[in-house]
């Protein structure tokens, strides 16, 4: 008797600074409901959930640092540099370290690629092996931020700029489903119009517009696309990383948005299985 081959699901973790928080509850409804994650490929906050959640594939352990984190550690990141970027980005990689407890590629329970970009050429770099601390730094390492980050023969610099939801990579790694976590969404601070719009507000939606656009011309592969509702977050957000209450609702966001792309997940893995 033949056996069909066991279905493998991708995880594609998009970019979006602190919108990123979303993915760990998108992670907690796929856990809930025993849908398996044989890959994971995260761009930038994307190439951060992801890589700890490889590392202990504990999503309770997850949350629990995302909500336990209070918004002062975020003061102490930020290392003033005047070469590159504003925050040298020595402290959020001696964060990111003690999170990772020294674990490398090899030691993954899920496989992982994170994603950054080449200042020099402009291409995008996936990264599957090596230091998984320096890798998941380069992925999220916003330019005029924090300082790119020397690899190789690379400069490196956040993923977002060239692939910010790395549905194709999830599908190169193997997965026969893939299930894209689009964070650069039309969720609009919807408050505004024409007769209300100041100018404080102008550039942080100008680059969501660029973003969103970018997001969907990089949806590629993914069979499932789960877009959480967040709203506009600044270019990086970092504060809100740190920031117990602000955490929590976003988590919801992506659990709530999960939870309603739940039949449609679980419908595609029994037509394919």
């Amino acid at each position: 008797m033949q056996h069909k081959k066991k279905l493998k699901i991708g995880l594609a973790l998009g970019s979006g600074g602190a919108k990123g928080l979303a993915h760990i509850g998108v992670i907690k409804v796929l856990e809930k409901n025993n849908i398996p994650i044989d890959y994971i490929a995260g761009t930038s906050i994307g190439a951060l959930v992801g890589a700890y959640y490889a590392i202990y594939k504990d999503v309770g352990k997850l949350e629990k640092v995302a909500l336990s984190t209070n918004w002062r550690t975020a003061l102490s990141l930020l290392d003033p540099s005047l070469s590159g970027g504003f925050v040298k980005g020595v402290k959020v990689e001696d964060l990111i370290k003690g999170w990772f407890n020294g674990y490398s590629f090899d030691d993954l329970k899920i496989a992982l690629t994170t994603v950054a970009t080449d200042l020099i050429s402009g291409q995008e770099v996936d990264i599957s092996s090596g230091d998984i601390t320096k890798a998941v730094r380069a992925s999220l390492s916003v330019p005029l931020i924090f300082q790119p980050i020397k690899h190789n023969d690379y400069l490196l610099a956040d993923g977002g700029l060239s692939n910010p939801l790395p549905d194709d990579i999830a599908r190169q790694m193997g997965a026969d489903i893939v299930i894209a976590v689009n964070l650069d969404n039309k969720n609009f601070d919807n408050s505004l119009s024409k007769n209300n719009f100041p100018i404080s507000k102008t550039g942080v939606r100008a680059l969501n517009i660029i973003r969103y656009h970018f997001a969907q011309n990089c949806l590629k592969s993914g069979d499932i696309v789960i877009e959480p509702k967040v709203g506009e977050v600044g270019l990086a957000g970092w504060n809100k990383f740190f920031n117990g209450q602000g955490s929590k609702e976003i988590i919801n966001a992506g659990e709530e948005a999960t939870e309603k792309s739940l039949v449609q997940i679980v419908n595609l893995i029994k037509e394919r299985g």
